[in-house]
C-alpha cells in the first residue's frame, strides 16, 4: 500500500517563507562564519526553490544539530569518507561556497534563514516535520530504502531516518 505524501503549494511555502524572513530584521554587520556558511549550503543545496526550499533544508540542518549535538557548521560541514553529508560542497571547501554565493543578491535571504537555525531555531516553521534527510524527488538513494517522504516541497523529498 503507497501512503500519500502530503505536498505543500507554492501559496502556502511562500507565505510560511516570508514569516520566516520577516521575523527579525536583516542585520550584514556581525554576522558569524558559521551563518555564511550555512547561508551558501542553502543556497548550494535549494537556491533554485527560493526561500521555502532554503528554509527546509535548514529545518534538516536544525533536526541533525538537535539529533547529534553538534552545532550547525558541524552539521554542515560533516562527511563519510569522501563524501560530504551535504552535495553541495562535494568538490569544493565552505570558503569557496561562500565566496561563490555571498555576492547573489539572494545571499541575504539565504542569510536570514541561517541566522534563525543558529541563533532562534524554534522561528522555524515545520515544513519538515522533523525530517532529517532529502533527496531530489526523482533521485531514490540506498538510504531510503524502505522510507517513504515525510512531506515533499519543491523538488526535494524529505525523509525521517535518524541515520547519517
Amino acid at each position: 500500500m503507497k501512503l500519500a505524501v502530503p505536498r505543500l503549494n507554492f501559496a502556502a511555502l511562500f507565505l510560511i517563507g516570508l514569516a520566516v524572513w520577516l521575523r527579525a530584521p536583516m542585520n550584514a554587520a556581525g554576522q558569524t562564519y558559521e551563518e555564511k556558511a550555512i547561508a551558501a549550503v542553502l543556497m548550494g543545496e535549494a537556491w533554485s526553490e527560493g526561500i521555502s526550499g532554503m528554509t527546509a533544508v535548514a529545518e534538516v540542518i536544525h533536526q541533525r544539530v538537535q539529533d547529534k549535538r553538534w552545532t550547525p557548521l558541524k552539521v554542515v560541514s560533516s562527511r563519510r569518507g569522501r563524501v560530504h553529508a551535504f552535495s553541495c560542497l562535494n568538490r569544493t571547501t565552505l570558503d569557496q561556497l561562500i565566496a561563490k554565493f555571498e555576492a547573489q543578491p539572494d545571499f541575504a535571504k539565504a542569510l536570514q534563514i541561517a541566522k534563525t537555525t543558529c541563533q532562534t531555531p524554534s522561528h522555524l516553521p515545520g515544513l519538515t516535520k522533523t525530517a532529517d534527510h532529502y533527496s531530489h524527488v526523482e533521485e531514490k538513494p540506498y538510504w531510503a530504502k524502505g522510507h517513504e517522504p515525510v512531506v515533499i516541497i519543491g523538488q526535494h523529498a524529505f525523509y525521517k531516518l535518524k541515520r547519517y
